[in-house]
């Protein structure tokens, strides 16, 4: 009796393992299928022959002729600077044409759950000097000007009432 048991378990173990190989061997079929007909459809042949490849029942949709001239333009088109901004109190203006701008903000303790103000202070570029102590302003990330200037003043939000 164990031994037909063990037998059997062994005749599945082979089937089940010939039926992934046969899985994989298909699903990289496909793939190099892909990947062919993208490479026929992007190289030197007709547009017609390339339509005729690309759009069949499978579903696929033709691929634009690409070349690296069209690829560099098209990174160049859709890079736009990622800018941090942040809202904050101007706190000191001792300096010539910068600003030290606090920006809070509130995080919820870890363990106890208690909302904490934190603070940090960053030195602002102001090159019309228009602003001071107790303005609020928005601020955004620039090209670093110094060692530790890398933002700019966008907006008064609020003035300092006089």
């Amino acid at each position: 009796g164990t031994a037909t048991k063990g037998t059997q378990r062994t005749e599945e173990n082979l089937r089940w393992g010939t039926h992934t190989m046969q899985t994989n061997l298909i699903g990289s079929l496909f793939l190099a299928l892909l990947v062919a007909v993208a490479w026929i459809a992007t190289s030197n042949t007709t547009p017609e022959l390339a339509r005729a490849l690309t759009t069949s029942r499978a579903g696929f949709t033709a691929c634009p002729r690409v070349t690296r001239h069209s690829m560099a333009t098209f990174a160049e088109a859709e890079k736009k600077p990622i800018r941090q901004r942040f809202e904050g109190r101007i706190v000191g203006d001792g300096m010539q044409r910068s600003r030290t701008v606090r920006v809070e903000r509130l995080i919820r303790h870890p363990k106890y759950h208690k909302r904490m103000r934190l603070s940090k202070n960053y030195v602002v570029d102001d090159p019309t000097e228009s602003t001071e102590v107790g303005d609020v302003v928005q601020i955004a990330s620039i090209k670093p000007m110094s060692k530790r200037k890398s933002f700019e003043i966008v907006e008064v939000v609020r003035k300092v009432k006089k």
